[in-house]
């Protein structure tokens, strides 16, 4: 301290920090260059010495507000004492509010807006914004200025709890409104992120002004440009905030916010995404809340038809169709849960070859929405003047006639068929759709026999083409184990049966014929055809097959 006060000496800036009154006047740029190198604790415990310094440097050397705002950044840098803050503050807003310019007052509020969120000083802060409301009117906002006023709503920001309290700030959307450019797509950014960290948003006046911003985000996005991080971190915002919107009862409204958030976003692939899953959560909640709500549930499910198409993704299209098929049956919408079907099918006829050999490294994941449509045939009324193998037949010629489709996948593609059709014959299905008005297929085919005779001719075609794919299988071992697979399958889904008998002998030859003959795999499924025959067949069967 002595040291500083030799330099104050020296430098002609006073009678040093140990006697600070009557000072001298300075040269600006002197006062800011020592203010530079004093230690922010110094400036906190001789804050009003120091002011009364810069208030006496006013030259052309340097412009007084750099003094103020450096002034403030050292006060900022340690807590300074509460008794004297308000003084201080007091006698620099009584310079600074005779600035004409936004650019010297916003440098300098930014400075001090630290310690007006500090103390609370919300007299300062409602002079702070209709200041800048004031100088901002009617001109160009500068880079510089731009800088400065991101900088004070990032602050703003990060004070407070709650967006809406930003929001609601005196004159913050007029100070937005003024901002463009990056820095406004900053400020855009953070404000989402902020909303997105407290649970839904239901207030519909800040869902309107953060609609706004997320539309403004957008339309800075461009659809041709390489995606980057920060490409991406503005979609998953937009999308987090559609997200968290919740109009509560009101769900005809928020059907419309998610038809309008459509038509604003429509470049953004993955709020599509979000607007489908946002669409069947509106339909679950109603139809667990609500009655009479047929007419919504079909504007929902009509609004998902729309949006699903225009998807890039064949993964994400397949597995929001599978989800909207669920929630159709949900809402009792038999006919819609058809057309949804229809267009997962055609979905997956769609895939070109090279996006086929990309599915083709995911095959475990074809084959899950394969066998989730079956799972999903099993509650959905047979059409009766297309049959009830309409579907099935229709998966089956769809994976017959992709070039992408792997032996190993058409196999197992086949089997589920086997397993849909085994389980369909039953006189009473395992399960049924929660909504009562989808009448099953055990009670709608109820003793028809044309009924029982199409699920057999088309289990019959599937078993032919079971040994016809495993035979396709190029590697030795590869076909060897498909076949005891298919073996396996076959035997867990249908009643021993000569046809099945003569199947799944077949199927064991062609093992025998690929694998070693001690092949653990091998030998356990034999003994498993054994076992599964003989109770039907008898031994004689038995035997014959084991050889």
């Amino acid at each position: 301290k002595r040291q500083y006060d030799d330099i104050f000496v020296k430098l002609q800036l006073g009678r040093g920090l140990s006697n600070s009154s009557g000072t001298s006047k300075c040269i600006s740029i002197i006062v800011h260059h020592f203010l530079k190198e004093l230690p922010a604790e110094l400036v906190c415990s001789h804050a009003s010495y120091i002011l009364q310094l810069i208030e006496s440097a006013n030259d052309i050397s340097l412009n007084q507000y750099l003094n103020y705002r450096l002034f403030g950044l050292k006060l900022s840098e340690r807590k300074p004492q509460v008794d004297y803050v308000d003084s201080v503050l007091g006698k620099v807003f009584q310079v600074i509010t005779q600035y004409s310019r936004l650019d010297e007052y916003v440098k300098v509020v930014d400075a001090f807006l630290d310690i007006v969120l500090q103390y609370n000083m919300d007299n300062y802060l409602t002079i702070i914004l209709d200041g800048i409301s004031i100088r901002a009117q009617s001109k160009e906002i500068t880079e510089n200025e731009l800088s400065s006023l991101q900088s004070i709503i990032v602050k703003l920001l990060a004070h407070f709890n709650l967006v809406e309290e930003v929001l609601a700030l005196s004159h913050f959307a007029e100070i937005l409104h003024v901002m463009y450019g990056s820095s406004r797509d900053v400020v855009n950014m953070h404000i989402l992120d902020k909303a997105t960290r407290n649970g839904y948003i239901c207030d519909p006046t800040t869902i309107q002004m953060l609609f706004e911003i997320s539309q403004a985000l957008h339309d800075c996005l461009d659809v041709f440009s390489v995606k980057d991080d920060h490409h991406e971190q503005q979609a998953h915002l937009i999308s987090r905030f559609v997200q968290l919107v919740d109009y509560g009862a009101e769900m005809e409204h928020h059907l419309t916010f998610l038809v309008e958030c459509r038509g604003a976003f429509g470049r953004t692939s993955e709020l599509k995404e979000v607007l489908v899953r946002s669409s069947n959560n509106l339909v679950m909640k109603a139809v667990k809340d609500a009655n009479n709500v047929v007419d919504f549930v079909k504007s929902c499910i009509a609004f998902n038809a729309v949006t699903i198409p225009s998807i890039v993704s064949t993964t994400k299209r397949m597995n929001l169709y599978l989800e909207t098929i669920e929630v159709a049956l949900l809402g009792g919408l038999v006919c819609h849960a058809d057309g949804l079907i229809h267009s997962a099918i055609d979905c997956l006829q769609s895939v070109d070859q090279s996006e086929g050999l990309i599915l083709q490294n995911d095959s475990n994941g074809v084959l899950s929405w394969i066998r989730k449509l079956c799972s999903l045939l099993v509650i959905i009324p047979g059409n009766p003047e297309q049959g009830v193998a309409y579907y099935p037949r229709s998966i089956l010629a769809l994976i017959e006639s992709q070039s992408w489709i792997t032996p190993q996948l058409r196999l197992r593609v086949f089997c589920a068929i086997l397993s849909l059709s085994a389980t369909l014959s039953q006189n009473k299905l395992p399960y049924h759709a929660y909504n009562t008005e989808v009448v099953g297929n055990d009670q709608l085919f109820y003793g028809d026999a044309s009924y029982h005779q199409e699920l057999e001719a088309l289990c019959s075609s599937v078993l032919t083409k079971v040994i016809d794919s495993v035979l396709q299988e190029p590697h030795k071992v590869i076909r060897g184990n498909l076949a005891l697979e298919a073996c396996s399958y076959i035997l867990s889904a249908y009643k021993a049966s000569s046809e099945i008998s003569t199947i799944c002998s077949k199927l064991i030859e062609i093992a025998k014929s690929c694998l070693n003959v001690n092949d653990k795999y091998m030998r356990n499924t034999v003994r498993y055809m054994d076992k599964q025959l003989s109770s039907i067949l008898g031994d004689a069967t038995t035997v014959v097959v084991s050889t």
